[in-house]
This record gives C-alpha cells, structure tokens and sequence, in this order.
C-alpha cells in the first residue's frame, strides 16, 4: 500500500469507527477511536492481508464496540488479550501501554492515536506535566512546604537521564529536590493515566514535606558533602565548578546518612559546556565513602581540542556513521539534531517493519543503538537478533563475515563479527567492531581517521 492509498485507507477506517465511539475517551483522555484506528493501521501493515477494505467495511457496531472494549480493557488492566480485524494479537503491557504483535505502542497525552513506544518524548511534557504541577499545587497549598516551588523537566545526557527538579531550596541550603521522569509506572511520561500522574504527584509532596521537615540536617550534610568535594579538587587540582547539589529521596525520607547528586557545570558526553550529574553520599567523618569526582570530565578538555584542531567536533562509530549517511531525513539534518538535542531518531521502514537507531553522544563519539521490536536488539558493540536455527559450528563460521552479511540492516556499515552465541528460542548474539571516523556535526561531513 503506498502512502497515499495508506492515508485513504486510515480516513476511511476513522470515519467508521468514530461515529460508533464518540465521546469515549482512555484513561488520559485520548479519543477511543483514534487509538483503535491507530491499533487497525499496525495490525494491516504486520498482517500485510489483501482484504483489508471487505473486512473493514464488513464490521458492524457491534464488532467495532467490542474491538473498542478490548483495547480500553487492554490499556488498562494486566493479562488481557484480544485479536484485531487482519489476526494482529493484542496484548496487555502496563497502563497506557499494549503490545501490537511484537511492537509496543502507547498513549501520548494531548495527541490522538497510538504511537510506537521508541518514538514519543520520554521527557515531563504537556497535559500530564500540567495535571502533575496543578495537582502538587493543590495539595501544598497554604502549607509551609509550598515556599519549595514546583519542578520543571530537565535532561542530563551524560547519564541519558529525565528529571523533574524543583528550585534551588534556601532554607535547606539551596538544596535542589528531584525525581525521575519515568517514576510513574507507566511506559514513558506521556502514556501515564491521570491516576499515575496524580500518584507521582502525592510522592512528590511527600518529598516536599521532608524535605522542609529535614530542611536543616539537608543543609548541614549537603555542605559538608560540598566542601568534601571542593577539597579534593584544591588537592589534585581538579577544579571543576558545582552548579548544584540534588537529593533524590527514593523512599529513604527517614534515613539518618543522606546522599546527594552533584551537578558539575563542565563539558558532557557531548564535549559541549553541560552538567554532568555524579552521586555522592555525604562523608563520614570528613571522608569521602567514593571518589569525590567524576572520571574522564578533567580529559574532555584536552579530548575536545585534539578535535577541534582537525575540524571535528567528535568522533563517530562504524554503525552509527552508517546509520546518518543512510537516513531518510538525509544526514545533514541528522547531525544538526545530534549537534542542538544530543541524540536523534532514526526511523528506517522496511517490508519486516520499523527499525529505529537512537543516536547520541558518549565520551565524545556519536554511537547508535538499533532495536527491530522482535527482530534486532543491539546495544554497543553487541547485537542480538533471530536467525534460522543453527547449529554450534555455523554460529561460530558468522565470525568475520561483515555484520550487514548476516543481519538484515537496509544499509550496509563498515563493521565486521568477533564474536557469535548461540542463545535460547533460534536467538544468537553478535559480537562486531568496527572503526572510528570523524564527525563535524555544522558541514554534515565524515572522514576517515
């Protein structure tokens, strides 16, 4: 089906269901219909049937009433299952959140339909964002803990992390209060019920009420804890700025020993100015219970100018130079958002289905991670995917075949097996490498080494 037959199709298949389902909303407000067209869209294009418009057009209200019920049902409770119009299985994943064959698709707050879980935002956003702040508002109103304000989203790429992070705290030493983004049970931040969201929320109060309980022990380790630090920077001549300091209670409001997230204002994985974000627990005695300072940040400096001087503003890995030089979006476009956002998506589509490549920065060099729901699951220099099964010895004949010889990519990469396991159900990992390249994110260029 091409994509304006595909677009026919889905408006035709919106203006069946809709009328049958309107004013139905899911349990974050997203229309009924739209999620269970958007469900129908993906069950077509796995089952790839050639009867698609008879079987659409031959359901009934009824048969359309209870596809409805078994996706409000499957976003909602665990351990249900039901079979869309082409055979597609649905399956129950937590709130929010169901498995359409493999794939996992999700509710987004304030957008209608279904969306495939690696592409929605994993940061605090939108009508849940909102729902979360009005709800802390209300609940802290006219108490002393109000005066600690309310928090606001906010990424660190060094540690790939989402948070949600109040004002800098005076009476408790300008301590900054934080939670994770991905605390509220649900798939990704957007995909929360408005129960989830307010459950967060009454956590987060709760966070608010020991920290003003707490206020002056918080004040008094957290500045012995920042002395400690400054320190050990005077003594091996490590100065790197603290741009704050963070508690992130995690259910230990009563512990007596507090720990704190150091936030050094220095360059990220990226080589840029950033935070990178180091854990401490406050010292005992006046010592430090781990070394004080992050690894590698002092390097990055010298890293970062090695770079500079042949025009590079990082290095790039075999698969990832293989993944931009391949995108759709064209790779210019691509190294312009891993310039301005750290990371980028990458969406191939092939006859099997979707391929995504999230692109982001590490130590300096631009690395991919491939997921294929399914199909492809890669991290780092190791790649599992499903082959036919094979005895030990073919396994172990992949070693030093090129990696795009044996795993079906739509792109070739300049990476090469080390390594191959036999793993359960005809999975089988790989091990590959490949070499390094520059990068400057400004011309779209890349060159060897």
């Amino acid at each position: 089906m091409n994509n304006l037959a595909h677009e026919q199709f889905e408006a035709s298949l919106l203006g069946k269901v809709r009328p049958m389902l309107e004013g139905i909303d899911l349990a974050n407000g997203t229309p009924l219909a739209d999620a269970l067209a958007a469900a129908v869209m993906v069950d077509l294009r796995q089952s790839r049937n050639k009867d698609a418009a008879a079987i659409i057009h031959a359901l009934d209200e009824d048969a359309i009433s209870n596809l409805g019920a078994g996706l409000v049902v499957a976003l909602s409770h665990e351990h249900h299952m039901f079979t869309l119009p082409f055979g597609t299985k649905v399956r129950s994943n937590v709130p929010g959140s169901i498995f359409i064959g493999p794939e996992t698709w999700v509710t987004d707050a304030g957008r209608s339909g279904l969306f495939a879980l690696e592409t929605v935002r994993r940061d605090a956003h939108g009508p849940n964002l909102e729902l979360l702040r009005d709800t802390i508002s209300q609940a802290v109103k006219n108490k002393p803990w109000q005066c600690i304000g309310l928090p606001s989203p906010l990424f660190i790429p060094d540690i790939d992390r989402y948070l949600l992070r109040f004002p800098p705290f005076s009476k408790a030493g300008g301590v900054v209060l934080q939670r994770g983004a991905d605390e509220t049970g649900a798939a990704s931040f957007a995909s929360a019920t408005h129960k989830q969201i307010k459950d967060l929320a009454r956590s987060m109060v709760d966070d608010m009420k020991a920290l003003w309980r707490r206020r002056e022990e918080v004040a008094r380790q957290s500045d012995a804890t920042r002395l400690m630090v400054e320190a050990e920077m005077a003594t091996s001549l490590r100065s790197v700025p603290i741009n704050s300091v963070a508690i992130e209670w995690d259910n230990r409001r009563e512990e007596e020993r507090l720990g704190f997230h150091i936030a050094y204002d220095t360059l990220d994985d990226a080589l840029r100015r950033g935070i990178v974000l180091y854990y401490q627990p406050a010292p005992v005695e006046g010592k430090a219970a781990c070394y004080p300072i992050p690894f590698g940040i002092q390097s990055r400096g010298e890293q970062r100018d090695l770079l500079r001087a042949v025009g590079a503003d990082g290095e790039i890995d075999a698969l990832a130079a293989a993944v931009v030089q391949h995108a759709p979006d064209g790779a210019a476009n691509t190294l312009a958002h891993l310039a301005s956002d750290h990371d980028a998506l990458v969406t191939f589509m092939t006859d099997d289905g979707p391929i995504y490549a999230f692109l982001f920065w590490r130590s300096g060099c631009i690395t991919v991670d491939l997921v294929a729901p399914g199909r492809i699951e890669q991290c780092a220099s190791r790649l599992e995917l499903n082959l036919p099964r094979m005895d030990e010895d073919a396994v172990q004949a992949l070693v030093g075949r090129p990696l795009t010889s044996v795993c079906p990519l739509p792109f070739d990469a300049n990476c090469t097996i080390f390594g191959a396991n036999s793993l359960s159900k005809g999975k089988v990992r790989l091990n590959f490498e490949g070499p390094r390249s520059f990068v400057n994110c400004s011309t779209g260029h890349i060159w060897d080494q």
